[in-house]
């Protein structure tokens, strides 16, 4: 892998706007269904770029207090994913103009409302923004299935960029330390997910972790 390649990749990510950056390289998406996976859509991918902003702390207080589905200044979530469609896009301008091919995937990934390539799920992203942080060493998930950063707890957004840059991998996070399975999600969630629809926990392998 190429060190001063990562810190000019990581470097202009930072510069774009990005608040965290990640590496993932592609062994650590093993386990994943390949139609849902990096290497599903680049078979020679070797390492994924993943970009996170920190969403505004007020709005994500003040959103949704009244109804879950009111979401007035939470909204600025539309603002940040353009500006992740950016980040992403630039991002793999510059990876191409090093020499590597890459492909920046939607920060709101396209969620499909039908079967695809097989696939038993009815929404079926492209990849996983919440599971590529975790592989790219920014994040663990919660028990709300949240990607959880040390730096902004769920308070974040990602995209991702899949290319065939050999890259260092970013080291991962521990594991079961940002999550303590307080239940106040599933106290707090006024839409009742939680309680409602959880039936069980799943664990995600990654590597020895």
């Amino acid at each position: 892998m190429d060190s001063q390649l990562t810190g000019l990749i990581k470097s202009a990510a930072f510069n774009l706007g990005a608040d965290l950056v990640g590496i993932a390289n592609i062994e650590r998406f093993a386990n994943a269904p390949l139609e849902m996976s990096p290497q599903g859509l680049l078979p020679q991918a070797r390492t994924v770029i993943v970009c996170a902003v920190h969403h505004p702390d007020g709005c994500i207080e003040i959103g949704g207090r009244e109804h879950p589905q009111k979401m007035g200044p939470y909204a600025v979530q539309g603002l940040m994913n353009t500006h992740l469609d950016h980040i992403s896009y630039e991002m793999s301008r510059v990876v191409e103009d090093l020499g590597y091919l890459a492909i920046p995937i939607a920060a709101s990934n396209i969620w499909r409302y039908r079967n695809y390539k097989g696939l038993d799920a009815v929404f079926a992203p492209d990849m996983s923004h919440i599971y590529a942080a975790v592989a790219a060493g920014l994040t663990e998930l919660g028990y709300h299935g949240i990607s959880m950063s040390p730096e902004f707890g769920p308070r974040n957004r990602f995209v991702s960029i899949v290319t065939t840059a050999p890259l260092d991998a970013t080291p991962l996070q521990p594991g079961n330390t940002l999550c303590d399975h307080c239940n106040q999600c599933v106290k707090h969630c006024l839409s009742g997910a939680l309680s409602e629809e959880v039936d069980g926990t799943v664990d995600l392998v990654i590597e020895d972790r």
